[in-house]
């Protein structure tokens, strides 16, 4: 295995491990399961609810709460 394909193993292991994090701290706030903390501030702003996503987003870039939000409301139909 080359270094490139350790370093891609290492980044995806470790994407898996923070929106398992996340989904741990959404439900443990009482959030939907499966739901990361990021889809969860996003719907409060869609209902005018104190969030974060200006936060969340300025840490982990632009439209970064939206994109959580329209991935957990298409896996949440399966």
């Amino acid at each position: 295995m080359s270094s490139t394909q350790i370093t891609q193993s290492i980044s995806r292991y470790l994407n898996r491990v923070f929106v398992a994090l996340s989904v741990l701290l959404n439900v443990l706030l009482g959030g939907d399961n499966n739901q990361t903390f990021s889809a969860r501030n996003y719907d409060w702003k869609k209902r005018s609810l104190p969030n974060a996503v200006k936060a969340i987003d300025f840490l982990f870039g632009k439209d970064h709460c939206l994109e959580c939000w329209i991935y957990w409301k298409v896996r949440k139909k399966w």
